[in-house]
């Protein structure tokens, strides 16, 4: 065996990185790529989550030149977390969950993420002296509405991506505002893909969110073609939308069961020019 890639959850015997070291000296004396990426917690009294994974920092890793890094998804589980290898192997996907303990975890910076292509953040918070840069990323999901340190959320997400290139996004919260979603739509004129949900849109601010600055400047730049919203939408909710994407081949979305009618006669229209470039209308659960 030269190469090994493994991920896993839950088992703290995978952390053991004194039973690894005789494993592969036994048995593996050949490896090459050791690439391990383990989540979850120690149950062991006898030591902490930190002290485990501090056991990955022998001259036995070092000399191979094994290195690795941590995560946290919450500061308030600090005995849980996501450990893995410093050393991506040309890994498309990436999960930035990064929540510290000032105490217990020294950050180190990764420096070959190249090869990363999608990145998910699922923090809620984001320390900009904690980030890291992907080149070449062209896929975005955000978990969370997350805070930020200092700078504005799009700033923030400049230092770790470039926006310019990206081609798909997807928001999975509630309630990120739909006047943040249309603001970071300014700074991604390439975005030909978009999911998202729809609960912080509101009926009663859509005629302010359509005279907003930033909404006029997105509908006559942006690219998207395809859409896919997640929650059920009104007729006044489907109008908006299809003003700000002019440009719209593809798009699946819950309707609100009452106006289905109403509303798959306003997007099929021969008469309407906002939708004369849509072909694919998927309507799931209403």
């Amino acid at each position: 065996v030269q190469i090994l890639h493994l991920t896993t959850k839950y088992d703290e015997e995978y952390l053991n990185a004194k039973r690894w070291e005789d494993l592969i000296v036994s048995y593996m004396p050949y490896l090459c790529v050791f690439d391990i990426n383990h989540q979850n917690s120690i149950l062991n009294n006898n030591l902490t989550y930190h002290d485990s994974i501090k056991q990955f920092d022998s001259s036995f890793w070092i000399k191979k030149n094994w290195l690795f890094t941590h995560q946290h998804d919450w500061t308030k589980h600090l005995d849980i977390g996501i450990f893995y290898s410093t050393d991506p192997y040309r890994r498309k996907d990436y999960g930035f969950h990064w929540e510290i303990d000032e105490e217990n975890c020294s950050h180190f910076q990764e420096i070959n993420l190249n090869s990363v292509q999608h990145v998910s953040i699922y923090s809620r918070q984001i320390t900009n002296i904690y980030l890291n840069y992907f080149p070449n990323v062209t896929q975005l999901t955000i978990k969370h509405y997350f805070q930020t340190s200092d700078d504005s959320i799009i700033t923030t997400l400049n230092h770790m991506i470039p926006l310019v290139q990206l081609k798909k996004l997807t928001i999975g919260s509630y309630n990120f505002p739909f006047e943040e979603i249309i603001k970071l739509l300014r700074f991604t004129p390439n975005l030909y893909a978009l999911k998202l949900n729809l609960l912080s849109m509101k009926e009663t601010n859509l005629q302010l969110i359509e005279q907003n600055e930033n909404f006029q400047y997105v509908s006559k730049t942006n690219k998207i073609k395809h859409l896919d919203l997640r929650e059920s939408c009104t007729l006044n909710q489907i109008q908006l939308i299809v003003k700000l994407f002019s440009q719209l081949e593809y798009l699946k979305t819950c309707m609100n069961r009452k106006e289905i009618g109403q509303i798959t006669k306003y997007l099929l229209s021969r008469n309407n020019n906002k939708t004369q470039h849509l072909f694919y209308l998927c309507i799931s659960e209403t």
